[in-house]
């Protein structure tokens, strides 16, 4: 793993020019902070200390957060039901005996779906919980076949 590892360092890198470079390509961080806050869903990142280290921002979140919330305990920031549940899942995830939970629900009349990941570096050491969140419930009875080539302009 040493040999990938250094690899992918010489392939990942941030230029004088604030550009990220990536072993599949480049993107700038202005327009990295623009596709995150851009996506449909909102991406929430709790690092190895199970500490909330970054949220997208956009004006469909689900979840709000506050960039005071930055560094506090990712358990916290549930409700106090949930969060045993989360503490659990937070374990399994550190210690490999889950890579990914989901789960979805009702909530304000919506259908929300929520996905937990482990952030694993290439030798497998735990860097974080990527969770992606969305509200599904109009996606929910798509059946058939629509694109952009056979329906016109995508709109909400």
């Amino acid at each position: 793993m040493v040999d990938q590892i250094e690899v992918e360092k010489e392939k990942t890198f941030v230029d004088n020019q604030g550009t990220i470079n990536l072993p599949t390509g480049h993107v700038s961080l202005t327009a990295l902070r623009q596709i995150l806050n851009s996506l449909p869903f909102e991406i929430t990142f709790a690092d190895a200390d199970d500490r909330l280290a970054y949220y997208s921002d956009n004006e469909h979140r689900i979840e709000r957060y506050a960039a005071s919330e930055l560094g506090a305990s990712f358990v916290s920031l549930f409700p106090k039901a949930d969060q045993v549940a989360v503490s659990r899942m937070l374990s399994d995830l550190h210690q490999g005996a889950a890579e990914h939970f989901e789960q979805w629900f009702p909530k304000n009349n919506q259908t929300i779906y929520n996905n937990f990941y482990a952030v694993r570096d290439i030798d497998g050491t735990f860097l974080g919980t990527l969770r992606f969140t969305g509200d599904i419930s109009r996606i929910q009875g798509f059946r058939g076949v629509k694109t952009t080539f056979n329906s016109g302009k995508v709109d909400n």
